[in-house]
């Protein structure tokens, strides 16, 4: 355990899950990223790190990479009582010394409140971009122009397509690892995809919570884009959802993406006003040593 002030810092460990439990639960300032995965079942990963007063567990932080040497926060949490910038300060240089040696060279967060402003802007990240979501509400399907391809419904086993798919269809930062889309996967009430000549194109993954359905995620292969792959998704989508008793189906986007705003505003999906910004920094990771010439390798 290394003191930092009066905090006393440490890794989490598997063995912690019940005490972090309790205090994301109570926690005053809670920070969590949107995604598919419990904060809990990414005790082993690093950086993952505990920060005490005396024998009171009071912050938690937790930042395992994601693909491509990118990274998100995706938990800060801190106790009542405790000044959220305080007990960041020395949780953000811990996480980031480890982000470095991890070669982590990007780091991202969402701004889930305006407490958290002051501290990612403090430690050197910027409002790069924002998450913005949006709402389809029972409005009438119009006709759609009909597309190449088959929607069917995807296979757990399809995990490393589906991986595949995501990883040419997004830039870097919004990429997600396997872990994460298995996450997303294991939650899915609807699963499909798009075959074309034997190929997966194209997927979904949707998921519910007493709010309703959710479009946790789509994807469709670059090559591909622009051809109504994501249209037949969509639309297949909402059959198969107001047959199962749903009136309405919320997704999120990025404001920057303004190809998937236009498919979704065609397809009548409303924006809801709800978003959360995107703040980044960048990390100096030092270059690999390279081998020297004439060297084996070895």
């Amino acid at each position: 355990m290394r003191s930092s002030g009066d905090l006393a810092l440490r890794r989490a460990r598997p063995a912690d899950r019940n005490q972090v439990a309790a205090l994301l639960s109570r926690a005053h300032w809670r920070h969590f990223h949107l995604d598919w995965r419990d904060p809990l079942d990414l005790l082993t990963l690093e950086p993952n790190l505990l920060a005490y007063e005396g024998d009171r567990l009071v912050g938690h932080f937790a930042s395992p990479p994601e693909p491509d040497q990118t990274g998100w926060v995706r938990s800060f949490c801190v106790d009542a009582g405790h000044n959220p910038l305080s007990v960041w300060r020395p949780l953000w240089a811990e996480a980031a010394g480890s982000c470095v040696a991890l070669q982590v060279g990007r780091m991202a967060s969402l701004l889930s409140g305006e407490w958290m402003r002051p501290l990612l802007t403090e430690a050197g990240f910027r409002e790069t971009n924002a998450v913005v979501f949006f709402e389809w509400r029972g409005q009438e399907l119009r006709p759609r122009p009909s597309t190449e391809g088959k929607v069917r419904r995807l296979e757990r086993a399809e995990l490393s397509e589906i991986v595949r798919v995501d990883g040419q269809a997004f830039a870097p930062l919004w990429r997600n690892s396997f872990e994460s889309l298995s996450a997303a996967m294991s939650q899915a009430i609807v699963a499909t995809g798009v075959e074309l000549e034997g190929r997966l194109v194209a997927y979904q993954l949707t998921t519910a919570s007493p709010f309703g359905a959710h479009l946790a995620r789509l994807a469709v292969e670059p090559d591909q884009q622009g051809k109504g792959m994501a249209t037949l998704l969509v639309v297949d989508l909402i059959h198969q959802l107001n047959r199962r008793g749903f009136d309405s189906v919320t997704l999120n986007t990025q404001a920057d993406n303004l190809r998937s705003q236009e498919l979704y505003r065609r397809l009548d999906f409303r924006e809801t006003g709800q978003r959360y910004p995107v703040f980044e920094t960048t990390l100096s990771v030092p270059e690999a040593p390279s081998a020297r010439p004439g060297s084996s390798g070895r």
